[in-house]
């Protein structure tokens, strides 16, 4: 197992989210998220990073020794920490009133696609509920224009984008973002069912609406003016 592989598992093991585990240790989400996807072999704040998880340095960055910090049946070295609310996927749900770190974002998190445009323009200012928290360094990496964008956040429920966004995947729109770019995913409302679909122009006036679950949800040709284009998906958040 790589660096990588072993980080992944003992998130799973947490049941931690990288943002999650990023809060704990003090560092930037994209820290983590370089270290998760083999993009950096190491960090400066590693043992720090072990430790959060229970683990031992060595056996975190090079697999050699011992796992745990504590052996089974020995006291939970992460006890007296605080508790979060995780929801049933493991994804980590942190409370809106938390105070935000510099260079965070918070954006509200709704149980599925319908209740995030049942109100159109999003009520930001009653909204007290779940959020779903990143660095804006992350979404700049992903060509994501912060200052411009008005985001909000849903879980994906069901099987229609399988196996890329699975059910209980967190996903971010940017309302503001409605160009049509070939091969992008969008969040659409088509005649009052709302969707995530990958949308190619297969016409002068005709779109192609495509899900990764062809199987289940083929392929759809409409014309343009049929759906109502909610916004561009920029980033997506998941159980690693």
């Amino acid at each position: 197992m790589s660096l990588a592989e072993r980080l992944k598992a003992m998130l799973i093991e947490r049941g931690y989210s990288q943002g999650e585990l990023a809060r704990r240790v003090g560092v930037t989400q994209g820290t983590i998220y370089k270290l998760a996807s083999g993009h950096a072999k190491s960090s400066k704040r590693i043992v720090e990073i072990a430790q959060s998880l229970g683990v031992r340095a060595e056996w975190l960055l090079t697999g050699n020794g011992p796992q745990y910090i504590t052996e089974p049946g020995e006291d939970n070295p992460l006890s007296g920490q605080e508790e979060l609310t995780a929801d049933p996927e493991g994804l980590q749900i942190i409370d809106f009133a938390l105070p935000y770190r510099d260079g965070e974002i918070a954006v509200p998190l709704l149980p599925d696609i319908d209740s995030a445009f049942a109100n159109s323009p999003f009520p930001f200012t009653e909204y007290n509920g779940p959020v779903m928290r990143i660095e804006k360094d992350v979404l700049t990496d992903f060509g994501v224009n912060v200052t411009a964008a008005n985001f909000v956040a849903f879980f994906v429920t069901g099987d229609n984008m399988d196996p890329v966004m699975p059910e209980g995947t967190q996903i971010l729109v940017d309302m503001n973002d409605k160009r049509i770019v070939d091969g992008k995913m969008y969040a659409l409302d088509q005649s009052s069912w709302r969707k995530v679909r990958l949308l190619y122009r297969s016409g002068p006036s005709e779109l192609t609406l495509k899900s990764y679950n062809s199987q289940s949800f083929p392929d759809e040709k409409i014309p343009m003016g049929e759906v109502d284009i909610l916004g561009r998906i920029v980033y997506l958040q998941r159980n690693v």
